[in-house]
């Protein structure tokens, strides 16, 4: 099963997930995708909020200037490949994100220009 998405304005890898918190709490979020970023996801601390997901802790993180944060970690269920999957995500302020280790196992191929399809289908 693939997920299909779409480049925005020629930069942005644009994908849209459906996620799953505790009890009956669900989301349908648009989430970029950072192949420069190498964990599973990213959210914003107020969505993390409304899905109710109880905090893991904080995490160090690195940023692409070399600065180190500490961020909210949590686990949310979330829709991928047909089956749901519960995965780490880091709160920060932003967009959502998906990185390389929600990645992992799978192929992605992007058309890298306006409205250009973003196909993440996975590997045999």
């Amino acid at each position: 099963m693939a997920i299909i998405g779409t480049v925005a304005d020629g930069r942005e890898a644009l994908i849209s997930l459906n996620l799953l918190g505790p009890g009956e709490s669900r989301a349908r979020i648009e989430a970029v995708v950072d192949t420069g970023f190498t964990g599973h996801l990213v959210l914003p601390p107020a969505l993390a909020g409304e899905l109710g997901l109880p905090l893991r802790g904080s995490r160090d993180s690195f940023l692409a200037d070399g600065s180190v944060v500490s961020l909210d970690a949590y686990r949310v269920g979330i829709e991928w490949d047909g089956q749901v999957r519960v995965v780490p995500a880091l709160a920060a302020e932003g967009g959502p994100l998906v990185g390389m280790s929600l990645l992992r196992g799978s192929e992605v191929r992007i058309e890298v220009m306006d409205g250009g399809e973003v196909v993440i289908r996975p590997l045999p």
